[in-house]
């Protein structure tokens, strides 16, 4: 008995170690999806009435599953212990989008003042009858996500919210190549790609709060990722898509000046990016939209806020805002924040050729952070950015990079309701986590 104990222990601990064959990870791959269906089926949906309308909701939200098994085969492929890991990945990602499902009934914030009412207007016409009127402030590729979750027959509550965990799925797999850059280790992409996927403020962002910042996110981590590995035009395509998902792209594209004097990006690749954004554009101009209305869409956004924060953990929460002349307050931060943009991008581009992946991320995550801390007018989830390029940095290189991302974390769930510390509390928690970040150097 004590001898086949040994030789099954010694055959268990040889498949944990053995490289896994694209079979087995397809097959784990392929259970984990089954399973969580099964489980989705056994839970009950308050808009959702009948067995054909469950399993299709069922259906539905097992495609980021899917993704995110796609992302975790890749990391394990051909790699030491990828059976195991292929199993422990496809467990996580369950849990990820099993945190997400959990509010899929909750509607609050932009969902019930906007979405709703926008989803209605889609719902009552045609495409073109969509394009032609000014439905959304969202640009016209969300406009299309809008238009296409009006034809699908699950609530459109629980479509916006499937969108956004594929988006996430895709946040997870581009903070896996950035770690996996910087350390050199794939393994450690792995670890990287858990650690976004189980953030809690990235799964309440679009699980709860039906928002769809992890679609312009994904895409721009991506287009740093991709320039990163030598893929300029993906990379190109990838920032471009992410600033026509949503303006708040701009916060990290100031980092393509010190890819571009880097050699990592090309004057070329700015047609690819041009090229895309026209792309996007095509169906909307062909349902009937003028190209200004299009090119007005961003413009017009930022007359829409005129208050100097809307929750936002920057600097003026950490000021008593009122009475303050909010124009004149306005243009002073305005020009603070461009100035800590250019000073971080030259200090970058005096850096081309001495810089790696973990100094492009940092850089790319103090953008992100000192842009959104300066700025006026900014939303509590401005920040959301910089959480998946500081998870990548903190597994990928460790040191202080750690404690911003935990700093980071506790400052977004605080501005979100989730704990007691108020405003300023969290104000004061980002300033840290950048102060820290500046700070931050290679460890040896």
């Amino acid at each position: 008995m004590r001898k086949t104990l040994d030789a099954l222990d010694e055959r268990l601990r040889a498949w944990l170690v053995a490289p896994a064959s694209a079979v087995v990870c397809h097959a784990i791959g392929a259970l984990t999806v089954a399973a969580f269906f099964v489980l989705l089926m056994t839970r009950s949906y308050g808009l959702l009435d009948g067995a054909g309308s469950k399993a299709l909701t069922a259906a539905m939200l097992c495609v980021p599953l899917a993704l995110m098994v796609v992302t975790a085969f890749r990391l394990t492929r051909g790699s030491e212990g990828g059976a195991a890991m292929m199993a422990l990945l496809c467990a996580v990602s369950a849990a990820a989008i099993l945190m997400r499902a959990s509010f899929i009934d909750r509607s609050a914030g932009d969902y019930d003042i906007y979405l709703e009412e926008w989803l209605a207007q889609l719902a009552a016409g045609s495409f073109s009858d969509g394009m032609r009127r000014t439905i959304s402030d969202y640009n016209v590729l969300y406009q299309y996500i809008l238009f296409l979750i009006t034809r699908m027959p699950v609530p459109g509550l629980y479509a916006i919210k499937a969108f956004s965990f594929m988006g996430d799925a895709l946040l997870a797999g581009a903070a896996a190549s950035l770690a996996g850059g910087v350390a050199g280790d794939r393994r450690r992409g792995a670890l990287a790609f858990g650690v976004v996927a189980l953030l809690p403020s990235i799964a309440v962002n679009g699980g709860m709060f039906a928002q769809c910042d992890s679609l312009y996110a994904a895409c721009a981590l991506w287009g740093l990722a991709l320039a990163l590995d030598g893929k300029p035009g993906r990379s190109a395509a990838c920032f471009a898509l992410s600033l026509a998902f949503k303006l708040q792209a701009v916060f990290l594209l100031p980092i393509v000046c010190v890819l571009w004097a880097d050699k990592k990006l090309r004057l070329g690749d700015a047609l690819v990016f041009i090229g895309t954004l026209m792309l996007v554009m095509i169906p909307a101009l062909i349902g009937g939209k003028g190209l200004l209305e299009i090119l007005s869409i961003y413009t017009a956004q930022t007359g829409n806020y005129q208050a100097l924060t809307y929750n936002a953990a920057n600097f003026y929460g950490l000021v008593v805002t009122g009475g303050l002349d909010t124009y004149a307050y306005g243009n002073f931060s305005l020009a603070m924040a461009v100035g800590a943009c250019m000073l971080n991008v030259g200090a970058g581009v005096m850096r081309r050729g001495k810089m790696d992946a973990g100094d492009y991320v940092r850089l790319a995550a103090i953008l992100v952070m000192a842009v959104v801390f300066l700025l006026p007018r900014m939303h509590e989830r401005y920040f959301y950015m910089a959480l998946p390029l500081l998870a990548a940095l903190a597994v990928g290189r460790g040191g202080r990079a750690v404690a911003c991302a935990a700093l980071v974390e506790l400052a977004i769930l605080s501005t979100n309701g989730f704990t007691m510390f108020p405003l300023q509390a969290a104000s004061a928690l980002m300033l840290a986590a950048l102060v820290l970040l500046l700070c931050e150097q290679k460890k040896a």
